[in-house]
């Protein structure tokens, strides 16, 4: 083995029997130089695998559902243990308070304005906001260019009746247009030292995690990674990563459950100037730290795994202190042993070191391939069949937790261009509630269970209902109110704009009539008394 002098040197030692006792050969050269400057530092030994003895993993937590529903109850109960009423009300609130606010500051509102509209059928109720949702839902199972597709009733092949009975056109892209879950108001200035980037959506943020873990204690295994939520928005959240698909898009810390995907926990990165790293500790670190604090896991013995971006000795060490096991990947930059980060290896060879309970091990699987490095705090030196680390294994089977969460939500997201960043991300948040409820569904109901797509679908039903009928129930009288509108000429052959088609300041230009209407005095065409609404209603 080739000697590197600022690393520890690691003597190989063969064994001259069959015995399985594991031989290990302790640094007596020198100290790596990574740790000349911590004191007390233990000496890492060679191992041979396999080793013997179990750790002692004194998990103890009652995992799974927590006040959980009555069995078998209907998908729409668990989207409601995570939206909570309380919560739709509040949305309802500012949106009305956000319309009033807008149309207030405009001087003018245009004749073909969907404004108009918001004054037609009036300001959004709780049944307008479980009925908006299900069309947000809906959209992401049955998913057209642009939203405005979803009324088309020029071919009859892309005709989709559902949603032209939901709303008209006009009246979801005016709640679209005012959705918002916070007061302005309420928000300090880009300039004020309180200023959040995710001041507009972090309620919502903070109800996710809330009840995501007041309802589920997820099992031992935990996986931390990065989702991204592509957008080209303008905000200060927008990172630049060009290894994603979407190459833009805010940042988000997710920590969920290894095997079902739920997640537990997440943070919107806010970028560097609102989310700083404290001085002397990595971002990897900074952001395991958080998550496992919020959730107050340490000294429960959970197993985190993580990729390179988040693993280093000196986390693992501040883990175990913690009461919390670890498992991930190393880069090869980050501080180790010479003989893992310059091994001398050959095609499908393993070798590890340990140092108390901690594993570090480099394996090789082809000759032309590079070799991987991993950690970890609970794994044994222990190899497959086939060669192979049993630690490789345990990594690659328990770090897709937040890969699964996101390959789930990603299947059913409407992830539609929009000029807010915050509703995109308010959106997105919203399906991963779905997933959640999903998973909690699944484990509280018997056989056959709903598929996925089946319990989002009886979930839209249930949010559409109640405005269904109400809106089936008003529609035939829209027709007569239209048919009491009564029109009278102008005498001595005079003109007005009409109320219905003239814009002076749009494409089509000023539209002129004879006739006005009896009750208004305004403007009216024959033909357009099915879009005029008098001013007195």
């Amino acid at each position: 083995m080739s000697d590197i002098s600022e690393d520890s040197e690691v003597s190989d030692i063969e064994s001259d029997t069959d015995s399985d006792v594991d031989l290990a050969q302790e640094i007596t050269e020198s100290e790596s130089s990574e740790d000349e400057n911590m004191p007390n530092q233990r000496p890492w030994f060679r191992i041979y695998p396999p080793e013997i003895d179990e750790m002692q993993q004194n998990f103890a937590e009652n995992v799974g559902l927590q006040d959980a529903p009555p069995r078998n109850s209907r998908p729409i109960t668990y989207f409601f243990l995570f939206m909570t009423m309380d919560f739709l009300r509040q949305i309802v609130r500012e949106t009305n308070r956000y319309a009033a606010d807008y149309i207030a500051s405009k001087d003018r509102i245009q004749r073909f304005s969907r404004l108009h509209d918001w004054f037609k059928v009036g300001v959004l109720t709780l049944r307008d906001l479980k009925a908006f949702l299900a069309v947000i839902l809906n959209m992401g199972i049955n998913k057209k260019p642009v939203i405005t597709e979803y009324w088309n009733t020029k071919f009859a092949s892309q005709s989709t009746k559902w949603f032209r009975d939901m709303f008209s056109r006009n009246r979801f892209q005016v709640i679209l247009k005012f959705f918002h879950i916070t007061n302005n108001a309420m928000i300090p200035n880009r300039d004020d030292p309180q200023y959040s980037p995710t001041g507009k959506f972090q309620c919502f943020v903070d109800l996710f995690n809330e009840k995501s873990k007041q309802y589920y204690t997820p099992n031992q295994s935990l996986s931390i990674d990065e989702n991204f939520i592509g957008t080209r928005g303008r905000s200060i959240m927008i990172q630049y990563i060009p290894s994603k698909a979407a190459k833009f898009g805010v940042k988000l810390w997710v920590l969920a459950e290894s095997i079902t995907g739920y997640i537990v926990h997440l943070n919107v990165y806010k970028g560097k100037r609102y989310d700083p790293t404290p001085a002397g500790m990595l971002q990897g670190s900074y952001v395991v730290n958080s998550l496992l604090d919020s959730c107050s896991f340490f000294n429960k013995y959970y197993h985190v795994v993580t990729d390179s971006f988040f693993t280093s000795i000196d986390l693992a060490k501040e883990l175990l202190r913690k009461g919390t096991f670890m498992t991930g990947t190393l880069r090869k930059n980050r501080a180790m042993p010479s003989s893992i980060k310059n091994p001398t290896i050959n095609e499908n060879e393993a070798k590890f070191l340990r140092q108390g309970q901690l594993l570090l091990c480099v394996y090789k699987e082809a000759r032309r391939r590079k070799p991987v490095r991993l950690l970890s705090t609970s794994c044994k030196a222990v190899l497959n069949n086939n060669g192979k680390p049993k630690l490789i294994e345990h990594y690659n089977t328990k770090m897709g937790g937040v890969d699964l969460a996101d390959q789930l939500v990603s299947a059913y997201v409407d992830d539609r261009k929009t000029m807010k960043v915050w509703k995109k991300v308010v959106f997105n948040l919203l399906q991963r509630m779905v997933t959640n409820a999903y998973i909690l569904y699944k484990q509280n109901s018997d056989a056959p269970r709903l598929s996925r797509l089946s319990f989002l679908q009886s979930l839209i039903e249930d949010l559409a209902q109640e405005h269904l009928l109400s809106r089936q129930q008003r529609l035939p009288n829209l027709e007569p109110n239209n048919a009491r509108i009564r029109l009278r000429k102008i005498p001595n052959v005079k003109e007005k704009d009409c109320s219905g088609c003239s814009d002076r300041n749009g494409w089509d230009g000023r539209k002129r009539t004879r006739t006005v209407c009896v009750r208004c005095g305004n403007g009216l065409h024959k033909k357009c008394k099915h879009n005029h609404v008098c001013v007195d209603e």
